[in-house]
């Protein structure tokens, strides 16, 4: 059955690249930010964060897995987060962090949507891992992609962290005052050790073999830490046309760990 499970999966990848694939846009009122986000298929919802300078487009509909998703039978939510894309751009810390992830909350509550699959890239599980603390019951499950133990970033003013930017790789289409301001105001998307151990949420760790963003033992210590948690490695990097999320592994695999825990 997990055999047939994901070979369904990677075929429907296959036909979501093979085509144009066009997801519905929209936007809604988060706390004064106007938030820019992608619907599509009916079902069990899952909600799709993206990383730090990432995009809905560029991590979750252009390499398949949004499409996959839906052609598997669920009803697909890729948030544009603030700070990023088409959403809105503030250049104070204190408008992200938390505020992230009461975007999230925002989010279902816009969609009367009780409880959904939450599926966390990079910056995005830090949000999807702090919400899990926040609100462990509007998750199904929750996927954390492209992550390891959760960490804390050197504290720095935005003016440093936008020097620093400057020199590292930022994807174009980005505002660099604005992705300063969310860096800074990351290092409150920590969740602490106990609430790891006592995680009771269907969680699943999927990170590539490559992935330098993610130091193996950070990996190793996360998944020997974090109750409930099943963890896949698969083939390719953290980020660009080799990374993992383009690898039609990881459509497949998600697919197989949501079929394994249906909605109630």
């Amino acid at each position: 059955m997990k055999i047939r499970i994901a070979t369904i999966a990677i075929l429907l990848l296959t036909m979501v690249h093979s085509t144009a694939y066009s997801a519905e846009e929209r936007y809604f009122d988060s706390a004064d930010a106007e938030l820019r986000y992608f619907i599509e298929g009916k079902g069990t919802p899952v909600v799709l964060l993206h990383g730090f300078s990432g995009s809905p487009e560029g991590l979750w509909i252009k390499p398949g897995t949004f499409g996959a998703l839906v052609a598997a039978g669920y009803q697909v939510i890729a948030l544009d987060q603030r700070g990023h894309g088409k959403s809105t751009k503030f250049y104070d810390p204190d408008r992200y962090g938390i505020e992230m992830m009461q975007d999230v909350r925002r989010l279902l509550d816009h969609l009367e949507i009780d409880r959904a699959h939450l599926i966390g890239y990079s910056m995005g599980g830090k949000i999807a891992n702090t919400f899990r603390v926040a609100y462990p019951d509007r998750l199904l499950t929750l996927t954390l992609g492209g992550y390891g133990w959760p960490w804390r970033s050197a504290d720095e003013s935005l003016e440093e962290a936008e020097q620093r930017l400057q020199s590292d790789f930022v994807l174009p289409g980005n505002d660099l005052r604005a992705l300063a301001a969310v860096r800074v105001g990351m290092n409150e998307l920590i969740p602490d050790e106990e609430s790891l151990r006592s995680n009771s949420t269907p969680a699943f760790s999927l990170v590539g073999t490559e992935d330098k963003a993610v130091s193996r033992p950070d990996l190793e210590k996360l998944r020997a830490t974090m109750a409930n948690l099943e963890s896949k490695d698969m083939p390719g990097t953290h980020a660009g046309p080799d990374g993992a999320p383009y690898k039609p592994q990881f459509a497949a695999e998600l697919i197989r760990f949501l079929t394994g825990h249906p909605a109630p």
